[in-house]
């Protein structure tokens, strides 16, 4: 199991009130900077790389050569590697931690105030966090120059249509849903989206829960139920940045997602944290074209050519 899931819960516990002020007001900047689009309308559909289950941007940063950037909703910031950003010449303020795939904390830095750059848009006023991002170079066999999660969530509606690899950015003032899509309402948890799922095991075992919407998971669905049954597999979790943690992995009979079923996805537990132990991945999420509407606290689905694929499913 392979997964970039990031979560910022910054480790403060000796940083002073006046860096928690400064978070703050950037924080408050970032939500309100403005995009400039290079045509009129106010959207922007661009291709993206679509490499070991995941997604990845042509992103620049203040003006900078093209950079892979991981979309990851898992991500409640933006990260970039600590070498680029020394590279870039972007200069550090403060520390923290956060929590990764899998077990332990990473040691990461602020920096404030950048320019971000994707075809046809530009969007002013972001906060980044350096970590080493080297050992996701390990595990996705490319290049990783950063991931980017809720900061460009939060401020777009964004499409992704997985089957023709094209994203889609869009203001929310001009966004029009397409009528033939499913509107399912999400829970915005700490900035992590949480959308309602019903998964079925043998036996049968129907669990009714919320599952965080992971683009920065390769897996199909995560579920710590998986540790009571007697089908499942030992196998390693969350791979990406943190150790290495034990978990198990089990076939189950279908997943439901409104009014979608996928039939006998693998499921997996567990990640670094109860928060992220239950989570539908990219092998859910690339069957669909799916559109993030943060502000209006919803998805929208449209099945693809993928969404009765089960050869990916059986080989899991």
């Amino acid at each position: 199991m392979m997964s970039f899931r990031l979560l910022s819960r910054l480790a403060l516990p000796v940083m002073a009130l006046a860096m928690l002020s400064a978070l703050s007001q950037a924080q408050t900047s970032s939500a309100t900077g403005k995009a400039i689009f290079s045509g009129e309308a106010k959207t922007s559909t661009f291709a993206f790389e679509w490499r070991e289950g995941l997604i990845f941007l042509p992103l620049r940063i203040n003006g900078s050569r093209p950079l892979s950037f991981a979309l990851d909703t898992g991500s409640t910031r933006i990260l970039i590697d600590r070498k680029l950003a020394a590279d870039l010449g972007l200069k550090a303020s403060g520390s923290g931690s956060l929590q990764g795939a899998g077990a332990g904390r990473i040691p990461i830095e602020f920096i404030h105030d950048v320019n971000i750059a994707l075809p046809g848009v530009e969007s002013a006023g972001y906060d980044l966090s350096t970590a080493d991002l080297q050992p996701l170079e390990a595990v996705d066999g490319g290049k990783v120059d950063g991931i980017i999660g809720y900061p460009l969530l939060s401020r777009f509606v964004i499409a992704v249509d997985y089957a023709a690899k094209k994203l889609t950015l869009t203001l929310p003032e001009a966004f029009h849903p397409d009528d033939a899509a499913q509107v399912l309402p999400i829970e915005l948890r700490d900035k992590w989206p949480f959308v309602k799922g019903e998964l079925v095991l043998p036996g049968p075992v129907t669990v009714q829960d919320s599952f965080l919407i992971d683009s920065g998971s390769s897996d199909a669905v995560d579920h710590p139920i998986v540790m009571t049954l007697q089908s499942r597999v030992p196998s390693k979790s969350g791979v990406g940045l943190g150790a290495e943690v034990q978990g198990a992995t089990a076939r189950a009979t279908s997943f439901r997602l409104g009014r979608y079923t996928v039939v006998g996805p693998l499921v997996a537990c567990c990640g670094g944290t109860d928060a992220t132990s239950k989570l539908i991945g990219s092998e859910i999420l690339r069957r669909f074209t799916i559109t993030f509407d943060y502000p209006s606290s919803r998805i929208l689905l449209t099945p693809n050519s993928y969404y009765g694929d089960t050869k990916a499913l059986a080989s899991e």
